[in-house]
């Protein structure tokens, strides 16, 4: 598979001549062989030297319309690592404490610390996508919420805000689901007539779903202003979600094997330390 194929580092594109299926339904158990039997242990090991090494961190940016994946990659993917440097956290509608600040302020909390792989399930992305749809900017001053640069600000701001983060040892690596509106529609359907999946249904889903090609445009113009060599997207096939799940593995072990993390030795004199308590130990001295 060519891995480049799914990246965007800056070529823009039309988002309706990117594929949102690549592979045929059949070829999903030899994906997740693949997957479970060498990707994700792959994965598991690098993530574990991330952790103990504890110099970098990687933040993962989830953005998608409603049933497109994110919460199955999260499910199958990501609960695969080391559960202690791991961090999920989801974005709604803004409160009200966080409108009362700057778009930005409520991401905090959801950044990793050195050593952890933080996931953004929705992000601040939302802030430049619901408010195209919505019109939901009337806590800001007249003045800005009428810029005509007010998105070319932003798309500005929040690629000098990755910049920050990766200068500062915080790699950033986002995925889009590309799926199609007649695939999101068998998995609401789904969600609707399997009661084990009823709690899955919103029914906020279908008026954003009455505004699809709002969404699209709004995705489209995401992708051709934030997507960068340092904080590139990943667009994946999401109609075929065990392939987009091996695409997104791929694209973090590529991420993590440019850190190259080891883990931590003892120093010479801790190391002498150790081998006279390993000695003890033996001996059940201590």
């Amino acid at each position: 598979m060519n891995k480049d194929y799914f990246k965007l580092t800056g070529e823009k594109i039309n988002i309706e001549d990117l594929s949102r299926e690549i592979v045929s339904d059949s070829k999903d158990e030899e994906i997740k062989k693949e997957l479970y039997d060498e990707l994700v242990p792959k994965l598991r090991e690098l993530h574990a030297k991330l952790f103990a090494e504890a110099k970098y961190g990687i933040l993962v940016v989830l953005q998608a319309i409603d049933a497109a994946g994110k919460d199955e990659i999260i499910k199958y993917i990501f609960s695969n690592l080391t559960p202690q440097g791991l961090k999920n956290t989801s974005f709604g509608k803004p409160t009200e404490e966080e409108e009362s600040h700057d778009y930005l302020w409520r991401i905090n909390k959801g950044l990793p610390k050195r050593g952890e792989i933080a996931i953004l399930n929705r992000s601040y992305y939302e802030d430049i996508i619901s408010p195209k749809i919505y019109d939901t900017l009337d806590s800001l001053p007249d003045e800005i919420k009428n810029d005509p640069e007010l998105w070319n600000k932003r798309y500005k701001q929040l690629n000098n805000f990755e910049e920050y983060l990766d200068e500062n040892g915080f790699k950033v690596v986002k995925f889009y689901f590309h799926v199609s509106k007649d695939e999101q529609r068998k998995r609401l359907l789904e969600r609707i007539e399997d009661s084990t999946k009823n709690h899955e249904f919103s029914f906020s889903d279908l008026e954003d779903r009455d505004n699809w090609d709002k969404y699209q445009k709004a995705f489209e113009e995401m992708l051709n202003n934030t997507s960068t060599e340092i904080a590139p997207w990943y667009v994946l096939p999401a109609d075929n979600p065990w392939y987009s799940r091996k695409v997104a593995t791929l694209a973090l072990i590529d991420v993590i094997k440019k850190i190259n993390p080891k883990f931590p030795e003892f120093s010479a004199e801790d190391k002498e330390k150790a081998e006279k308590i390993a000695e003890q130990l033996k001996n059940k001295e201590i």
